[in-house]
Formats: C-alpha cells, structure tokens, sequence
C-alpha cells in the first residue's frame, strides 16, 4: 500500500470513529424505559454538483422515559477539486422524566485528495431537562486535511445541558433568537474557509522583439532609485500570523458560547450545568 492510501485510510477511520463513538441505539432497550432522538446534517459535494449545503434542525424535540440519549452530528466531506460542503446542525430537545441523560454532539469537516476545496460543520445541541439528573455530555470537533493542495476545513461544536423546574419549549419569538444566533455561528465558518478557489488561468507569454531598438540620440537624465518600504509587521487577522488567529478564533468561540448561554438561561428560566464549546480548523 502507497503512502497516500495510508494517510487517506487513517483520515477515514479517524472520522468514522469521531461520528460514531457515544451513539445509541433505542433497539437495545426494547422495554421503552429509554427515549432516543438523532438528529443529523451531511454534505457531500462530486465534481457533478460541486457544492452542497445540508442543514438539519429540530426545535421541540421530547425525550421520554427515565434512561434517555440525545445524538446530533453534523459532517461534511470534500473529495473533489474546488468543491464546497457545509454541514449544520441546531437541535433542541427537552426531557421531563429522565434520571439519566447521555447526549452527544459531533461535527466533523474533512478534505483529502483535492485542490482548493473547502469544508465546514456546525453543531449545536441544546439540551433542557427538569430536575437533576444524572448527565453524561459529550461535545467534540475535528477537521482533516490529507493529500489535498489548498483546501481549507473548520468544524465548531457547541453543547449547553440546562436544568429547570419545568422543562418547557422556548417560544416562537425565543427560537427565532436562538437561529439568528446559529445563522452567525455558521457565517463565521464560512469566513474562516473562504470560498473554493478557481484555478488560476496560465500565464499569456509575452510577444518576442523582431528588431533592436533605436538608442536614443540624447543622454538620458539621471534617475534617482526607487525608495523601497520596509515589510509591514503582520496583524493579528493576516494569514501570516496564523498563530494569533487561532487564537482568537478560539476567543470568539468561547464568546459565542457566553452568548448562547444568557440567551437560553433568560429565554427558558433555567441553569446551565453544562456548556461547552469545540473549535477545530
């Protein structure tokens, strides 16, 4: 096996691992103590249709039984040249009974064996339960890039798990709130990875010179050299700082997630016991 196809194999396996590790499934527990939902966005462009947007989203989501899963994944995949995928994901569920709740968020943007492909993938789930249960959260990002030549990936998780005296569903008006802030967060992936760049054209040669030039008959003046600027130091927002701008990308996150956090805790009455936030470029 060549090189290549290892690191391409390694890149598989990892995403594969990442999209799956945590899931359950309500087949093994056919007794209907436990309630499950899965909510999932996947997008996945080919040199026939070269972008592709997918975006899943449930707002009132219930979760019934005392043993209870919540599963929401958002995972993208770019293969081709100057191909273009975006994955997002916004769930919200609430649970009135539970006594335990696992709840699992993913997403995972990957690019591999392409020129100038992008990727991104967003999921955020949002998780209302009554009383104090037991919680086992789980929140995860990863993007890859293997074997591909400019091509870009970002995936942004976001998990906050509240606790209520009554698990009630936010209003119109307080969703709309929440998907405006969604529709940022997305925005915000799609600035980091940029459009899928166009090959650049070939260069035109320039025309050969059939005949030498006349010299000129009068001596030309003097010519006073160019003063040459000395190189800027980098801002932090320019590619060449790419250390500065992770950092800051991580510190917009984690602003992000203050935001979602006072938009949820006003909006349903609530206390967040758990909130968390993935950032993977």
């Amino acid at each position: 096996m060549n090189p290549r196809s290892v690191v391409l194999a390694a890149v598989t396996t990892a995403v594969v691992l990442v999209a799956t590790i945590g899931g359950s499934s309500p087949a093994a527990h056919p007794d209907g103590r436990i309630g499950a939902v899965d909510l999932l966005s996947s997008a996945h462009p080919s040199v026939a249709v070269p972008t592709v947007v997918d975006r899943a989203y449930e707002g009132r989501g219930w979760l019934r039984g005392t043993d209870v899963s919540a599963d929401a994944a958002a995972i993208t995949s770019a293969t081709c040249d100057g191909c273009a995928g975006e994955s997002t994901t916004l769930q919200v569920v609430y649970a009135g009974r539970a006594r335990l709740a696992r709840l699992d968020n993913v997403a995972t943007a990957w690019a591999q064996g392409c020129v100038r492909c992008t990727g991104t993938a967003l999921s955020v789930q949002v998780v209302v339960l009554r009383g104090r249960p037991t919680t086992v959260p789980d929140n995860r990002a990863l993007s890859v890039t293997a074997a591909c030549e400019g091509c870009r990936t970002s995936a942004l998780a976001f998990q906050v798990v509240l606790v209520a005296d009554d698990a009630e569903p936010m209003g119109a008006g307080e969703l709309a709130g929440l998907r405006s802030w969604f529709d940022e967060q997305a925005a915000v992936l799609r600035a980091w990875v940029g459009p899928a760049e166009p090959q650049p054209p070939s260069p035109t040669p320039e025309p050969t010179q059939t005949t030498e030039p006349t010299p000129p008959t009068d001596p030309s003046p003097t010519q006073q050299p160019t003063p040459t600027a000395s190189p800027a130091t980098p801002s932090p927002a320019d590619p060449a700082a790419p250390g500065t701008s992770s950092r800051r990308a991580r510190r917009d996150a984690v602003s992000a997630l203050a935001d979602l956090e006072r938009l949820l805790t006003g909006a349903l009455d609530a206390e967040a016991v758990a909130a968390d936030v993935d950032l993977s470029r």
